[in-house]
């Protein structure tokens, strides 16, 4: 079959597009630091909880995440070798990353890792010793030899110790090398033999107090170390530790001596020797982590929240340096607005006020990050607003739910914030434990652009705000509900009927409401419904419901505690039959696997419709999924083993319909995914085509971009002669560069026609194939 389309073939040129898709970027904050060290080029590196931050001259010049081959996302230690120009990273599982500080290229040792005999296997300390790293681990110290990065020795049992106990820190004094433990601390002289009668050990009995030793160091005249409430200084003459109370209530966690002037950081505060005595510097409302000594006239301190601390000798002035980006890792309660990304941040408490303060709410435009939390924003701090975990958009207004501390409105526009609360608002929380704790966990807006939320457990648990209001509409629980059901989240679909998850005092699923308000003003109207499991109660695949989207073609998803379902024609479930009320679980394709329904036993956290109706899939703890728009196959699966996904534990999905980027929120932090699918476009003309040319032996996919919202798209020789062709969804495809047989194309020109005909479109591209 041939095409005559004379205007085909008038040549015109068209650029290969770099564009990365399928490419992952990460976007974390840099705040929170774990460790830090000072490499021989005076560069600070900062062990954080979203990666490591490479500091010059007091910038941050270097971002290195999972991304970029780290094991992890969260190290537990680091450290420097200077003769081989090496950065030693320790993990929880027992992984240790060697950076080479010149190329950032990243090896591994999983000896520790590997081991089975035991099951804790940490590392918690990293320290050079001669030729030698030393691992401090949950179970003891191993050594590796540095130029060969084979393990030397492993070391179990210091002196009187119990075996395996574990290793807190590791400090050499002279030719000594200390270790603090969590029975007390042991010294052994260095002499790579280490053996268990080459160790003296102290305990309570010597001095210290629970015997629990968290932190170790010296000045030139002392030995230092702390547990979790106390500081010790060494007493030479007594042979035993006594507390140090030159630091009044502080509690040390990192000491360092250079060129005679010396420092100790405490949580809330650095102390700079002075005389006989310390001079205390507050850290504001940072919280001190890590202490090291650099060159030059400065000290260099990691703080929890604030980033990296500069601390000047001269004239004990600190400048915080945190670099660009998110607040903190923690995410929820993601949005699109336009191609703007609104996030929250998390319900969880700490019980530390600083970091609590930090929870608040994120807007992500033109890759800028703008912070709104209790420690920047006056109007957040007034009210007490903390813990951010739910989101929704309306045109002028971006809102975000808290749990405890109402909602905040940000004016697009202004930037005005606004908090409504118990003392401002008509919004109540859970009469049986705190009625002036409102935790909005639903929180959505509708077709007239009022805002709708749910507040977890409420004696009113439905409110209402019509757009610019300051005012809140409470409504009563359904009647269709029992009286032991209790509101959780908030759905509303293209209909405005809301789908409400229902819980009892236990936490314990007990079904899904649909409720029509119809005339919001007139409560009397209000009609719903109530799902559960069983074939005639809405045939839910289980009763606890934990996320809610409507997809291109209308339908409700329902995501719960053991697989997914989906209710076809949604706008009949509170007015129709008990079959229309019956949801369809999702039918797996493959005949020949285990069970007949896809997914069903994923415990499901999130999910999200892409350009294309392909469906995200979060879970609780099995990583990520992409399924077909019927939710018949699984088109991706992405997990941390093979992928760089930071956790298995989704939190919270949004697409980019713009882009095509995926931004998902995980437990250790947010990731994005340039999926192929994005946003269509009005009406077609020149295709972009890339990577143009496409070699066989380089490429694996050709991207088609600019489509309409569905096109039928042929592959045509210069001939005319449709060697393939196929439908789409969404503004872009990919296609594999095959004829219609599954056979590789010869070198050539190829044109590529895209024709949507309920919208009398046609968009024109060229390809050039090299086999």
């Amino acid at each position: 079959m041939k095409y005559s389309f004379v205007l085909i073939f008038a040549l015109f040129s068209q650029l290969a597009l770099s564009q990365e898709i399928l490419e992952w970027r990460a976007h974390t904050s840099f705040r929170s630091i774990i460790g830090i060290e000072q490499d021989s080029l005076a560069r600070v590196w900062a062990l954080t909880d979203g990666g490591i931050a490479v500091y010059e001259n007091n910038s941050l010049v270097k971002r290195i995440t999972k991304l970029d081959g780290l094991n992890r996302l969260r190290g537990t230690s680091i450290s420097y070798d200077q003769a081989s120009a090496k950065i030693f990273v320790g993990y929880i599982d027992g992984v240790i990353d060697v950076i080479d500080i010149e190329d950032y290229s990243i090896d591994r040792l999983e000896d520790i890792q590997r081991s089975t005999a035991f099951t804790s296997k940490s590392v918690n300390e990293l320290l050079i010793v001669d030729s030698s790293l030393l691992a401090g681990t949950d179970f003891g110290i191993v050594e590796y030899s540095i130029s060969n990065l084979l393990v030397k020795n492993t070391f179990l049992k210091l002196g009187d110790f119990d075996s395996g106990s574990r290793i807190n820190d590791l400090l050499v004094v002279g030719d000594t090398l200390y270790v603090a433990t969590n029975q007390g601390i042991a010294y052994s002289p260095i002499d790579g033999n280490y053996s268990s009668n080459d160790w003296t050990s102290y305990g309570s009995s010597s001095g210290l107090g629970n015997s629990s030793i968290l932190h170790l160091g010296n000045s030139e005249k002392d030995i230092f170390a702390s547990s979790e409430d106390q500081n010790f200084k060494y007493d030479e003459s007594a042979n035993n530790w006594v507390v140090n109370n030159s630091f009044t209530n502080n509690v040390i966690i990192g000491y360092s001596e250079i060129d005679n002037t010396f420092i100790a950081l405490a949580q809330k505060n650095i102390f700079i020797k002075n005389g006989s005595g310390f001079e205390a510097k507050f850290l504001s409302n940072n919280i001190g982590t890590a202490l090291i000594n650099t060159k030059n006239e400065i000290f260099a301190f990691g703080t929890l929240n604030g980033g990296l601390g500069i601390l000047n000798r001269t004239d004990l002035s600190i400048e915080y340096i945190n670099g660009e980006g998110p607040f903190t890792n923690l995410f929820d309660g993601l949005n699109f607005d336009k191609g703007i990304l609104i996030a929250s941040s998390t319900n969880k408490f700490s019980g530390n006020g600083n970091i609590d303060q930090s929870k608040g709410f994120y807007v992500l435009e033109d890759d800028v990050w703008i912070n709104y939390n209790s420690l920047l924003n006056s109007e957040l701090k007034e009210l007490g607003f903390q813990q951010a975990f739910t989101s929704t958009v309306t045109d002028r207004y971006y809102y975000f739910g808290s749990w405890g501390r109402g909602v905040s409105r940000l004016n697009k526009e202004t930037k005005e914030i606004k908090v409504f609360d118990e003392t401002n608002s008509s919004l109540r929380g859970w009469p049986a434990d705190d009625p002036n704790f409102p935790v909005i966990t639903g929180l959505d807006t509708d077709t007239n652009d009022d805002v709708w939320l749910v507040s977890r457990y409420g004696g009113s648990p439905l409110y209402r705000q019509t757009p610019g209001e300051d005012d809140w509409q409470s409504f009563e629980e359904n009647s269709s509900v029992s009286s032991s059901d209790l509101y959780e989240n908030l759905f509303i679909d293209s209909y405005n009927h809301k789908w409400i998850p229902l819980q009892n005092a236990q936490s314990s699923g007990t079904g899904l409401l649909v409720l029509d308000t119809n005339d919001p003003e007139n409560s009397n109207d209000d009609v719903g419904v109530k799902l559960q499991i069983g074939a005639s109660n809405g045939n839910l695949p289980d009763n606890k419901v934990n996320a809610l989207i409507e997809d291109k073609n209308g339908e409700v998803w329902i995501g719960t505690s053991r697989g997914i379902a989906k209710f076809i024609f949604p706008e009949l479930i509170v007015e129709g039959s008990t079959q229309e009320r019956t949801a369809q679980w999702l039918i797996n394709e493959d005949t020949s696997a285990v069970s007949r329904f896809l997914l069903r036993d994923i415990n499901v956290s999130t999910m999200a419709v892409n350009a294309a109706n392909e469906k995200w899939i979060g879970s609780i703890n099995q990583g990520l999924y992409l399924l077909n728009p019927e939710g018949s196959k699984i088109i991706k699966r992405f997990t941390t083993e093979n992928s760089p996904l930071f956790s298995n534990s989704i939190k919270s999905i949004a697409v980019n319909d713009i882009t095509g980027e995926v931004y998902i929120a995980t437990e250790g932090g947010l990731i994005s995914y340039q999926d192929i699918p994005k946003g269509s476009i009005a009406k077609m003309d020149e295709l972009k085509v890339f990577p143009n040319p496409f070699n066989y032996q380089k490429n694996e996919q050709i991207f088609i971009d600019g489509l309409s919202d569905k096109s039928l798209i042929k592959i045509l020789g210069v001939d005319g002669t449709v060697v393939n062709s196929f439908s789409s969804e969404g503004g872009r495809v990919s296609w594999n560069g095959m004829d219609s047989s599954g056979n590789m194309l010869g070198s050539g020109v190829y044109y590529i026609i895209a024709v949507d005909d309920s919208k009398g479109s046609k968009g024109v591209g060229k390809v050039v194939i090299v086999r």
